[in-house]
Order: structure tokens, then C-alpha cells, then sequence
């Protein structure tokens, strides 16, 4: 169970890291789009909105499982 958590903890720490990643690269294009004169201003912002909430979501999700792992070793 304990190999369980900790892999579950790697996935959504690597998850929450694409996440972030992929709101940075959103966040990155949108800057060139307003250089060029485009006006993507709200579907830029939706998208680094949904990566950003999926970061928190995945960074939440492993504190939670590093939670339940302190717990699990504190009960040994």
C-alpha cells in the first residue's frame, strides 16, 4: 500500500509540473499574439486558467496522499 501512495504522490507531483508548464506556455503565447495584433486575449486566458486550476487540483491531491502516508507510518 505504502509503494502505492508514493507512486500516486510521483504521478501527481509530475502532473501538477505539466500543468504548470502548460499554463507558462499559454501564458508565453498569448504575449506573442498581442505583439502580432491578434485579439486572443479571452481564449488564452481561459486555458491558463484550466492550468492553473489543474495544478492546484494535482498539488492538492498529493499533499492529500502525503497526508494519508504520514498517517499510514505514524500508525506503525
Amino acid at each position: 500500500m505504502v509503494i502505492v501512495l508514493v507512486l500516486l504522490v510521483v504521478l501527481f507531483a509530475i502532473a501538477a509540473t505539466v500543468a504548470l508548464l502548460r499554463g507558462l506556455m499559454a501564458f508565453s503565447r498569448e504575449g506573442d499574439l498581442i505583439k502580432g495584433g491578434e485579439d486572443a486575449y479571452l481564449k488564452r486566458s481561459e486555458q491558463q486558467n484550466r492550468m492553473m486550476s489543474q495544478r492546484v487540483l494535482f498539488q492538492a491531491l498529493a499533499i492529500v496522499i502525503v497526508t494519508v502516508l504520514g498517517l499510514v507510518f505514524s500508525a506503525r
